[in-house]
């Protein structure tokens, strides 16, 4: 796959057939021309008048055609330099990022000898220097090559910023009929028309997508309402000791659950950065980029570098089969004790009651996501696969179900009680749910859980744990980001069967960006 998106040898073909076609009509000209008026035949005269006509109408137009042309034919030739100047730029840095690994490892070795030696030698100390000179030439070169491929792709995009203006000076140097006014009014009225179309259904969509996060706001409200109850009705049964206990349990959970939403979803929204949490590691700690077998790996590492004081995604861009294609992983939860002191994460017990209680109302954690999505350049169109375990499945089919504002493309779960959510059909779904975990069925009190009906275009994996206990016969880690993503794999040939086209969002020989986001209260 290239470097750079286009296909410059259709392009350049095409730019041959216009220009041909250029070169007919103007013959087509001299062979109307050349046809001699006779005086003495009126149907000659009249014959000749309307090839002097259509002559004149194919003057007028040949201009346009054959600027359209010639700005093709030398945007093909630069869109070729540029693809000839990636490609070699790629291998150069498919090179020299094996070579900065070496570099890196033999610094890393010498340096733990040294570190290893009481009194190293000299003859050990003195190769230091050369190794970092080494380890940083290969940093450069690895620079480098990305600078190139940037540069290529920078000298592409000018190019068609070139063949743009020229094909729009040659149409409007020729725009000086009366038909041409005619046509540009009503192009413009239908460009109008058609702005307030998109306005009408972009307004629409949002409307629908306000309902459907009401609906479910009521309903999961309602049935926080039926457990309060419950516990009241339970306390009942023991007399009037026991429904006062029950009714002072229940308006505690209630106050709890308020406190908890209001104290989350009030707040703004997190100052959200770009970070590198490995500029300082070595490059064994590193993980390895993101396949289709491993993207259940990234929630659990997500976790790890947030923790409970903050908040980390991680956003993978890979040039795919007609773009760019974006996979966000997102965080679980993290801070359990929030409302005992908040230590700075966002993706904390708040934040999970919230998302699972008032759809309808933007928490932080949402908020910060999109916030990331937007700085990390990901357009209203790209494709996107959203990627979580536990809460942060949670947020993955929550911005599925009630966010239109992007191209949501898959949602890859684990551990999420995500099956009573409205995700579209055109999104591709896959929940992993271990048997004896009771997070997946959080969402029961919303419906019954085993008789929840999907179309395929969702894949639901309810199996055991990898490892159940051999005495209570479940895993008492079923609810486990590393165990799931062993699940995961093991099922990975229904994933691909069910859902080919999440191969897209992952590129292992072109162009792949990892980039992470960090935030906190």
């Amino acid at each position: 796959m290239s470097v750079l998106p286009g296909h410059p040898a259709e392009l350049t073909s095409r730019a041959a057939d216009l220009v041909s076609s250029a070169e007919v009509i103007l013959d087509v000209i001299q062979e109307l021309r050349g046809i001699v008026a006779d005086d003495e035949g009126e149907a000659v005269r009249a014959l000749h008048e309307q090839n002097e006509e259509i002559s004149s109408q194919l003057e007028r137009i040949h201009p346009r055609y054959k600027g359209t042309a010639d700005a093709i034919t030398e945007y093909a030739v630069a869109l070729t330099a540029a693809h000839d100047d990636a490609e070699r730029a790629q291998n150069d840095l498919d090179d020299a990022l094996l070579a900065q690994g070496r570099a890196d490892r033999a610094l890393a070795d010498l340096s733990d000898q040294v570190s290893a030696a009481d009194d190293p030698a000299p003859s050990l100390t003195d190769r230091v220097p050369g190794a970092q000179r080494a380890a940083d030439d290969a940093a450069a070169a690895v620079g480098a090559a990305r600078a190139r491929i940037d540069a290529a792709r920078e000298a592409m995009n000018e190019a068609a910023e070139r063949a743009i203006s020229r094909i729009d000076a040659a149409i409007a140097a020729t725009n000086e009929g009366f038909w041409d006014g005619v046509g540009d009014f009503f192009s413009d009225i239908g460009d109008f028309l058609a702005g307030i179309g998109e306005w009408i259904g972009d307004f629409l969509q949002d409307v629908v997508d306000l309902l459907k996060s009401i609906a479910d706001t009521v309903v999961a409200i309602l049935g926080a309402l039926v457990v309060l109850l419950l516990v009241v009705a339970i306390g009942a049964l023991f007399g009037t000791i026991g429904l006062i206990i029950g009714a002072v349990i229940a308006g505690v959970l209630a106050a709890f659950l308020i406190w908890s939403v209001l104290s989350d979803v009030v707040k703004g929204t997190p100052d959200v950065s770009r970070t590198d949490p490995y500029r300082h590691a070595k490059k064994k700690v590193i993980p390895d980029h993101p396949t289709l077998a491993n993207v259940l790996d990234g929630t659990g590492e997500v976790d790890r570098l947030g923790g409970e004081t903050d908040s980390v995604i991680k956003i993978t861009k890979v040039l795919g089969p007609d773009g760019w294609y974006y996979t966000v992983t997102l965080p679980s939860t993290q801070e359990w004790l929030s409302r005992f002191g908040d230590q700075g994460a966002v993706n904390d017990l708040d934040s999970n009651l919230a998302l699972m209680l008032t759809p309808a109302l933007q928490t932080q954690y949402e908020r910060a996501v999109l916030e990331a999505m937007d700085q990390a350049g990901v357009g209203p169109d790209d494709p996107v696969m959203l990627v979580g375990f536990s809460q942060g499945g949670i947020m993955a089919g929550h911005l599925a179900a009630y966010n239109s504002d992007y191209n949501w493309r898959a949602v890859v779960a684990s551990g999420a009680p995500i099956d009573h959510m409205p995700i579209p059909s055109d999104i591709d779904v896959v929940s992993v749910q271990h048997n004896g975990d009771p997070v997946p069925r959080l969402d029961a009190i919303a419906g019954d859980f085993d008789s929840v009906e999907h179309g395929s275009n969702w894949t639901s994996i309810r199996v055991d744990p990898p490892v159940p206990n051999p005495v209570l016969g479940v895993d008492t880690e079923a609810h486990s980001a590393a165990k799931y993503s062993a699940t995961y794999q093991q099922h990975l040939a229904q994933v691909q069967a069910d859902h080919p086209g999440l191969g897209d969002f992952f590129n292992q020989d072109g162009y792949t960006d990892i980039s992470y986001y960090h935030w906190s209260e």
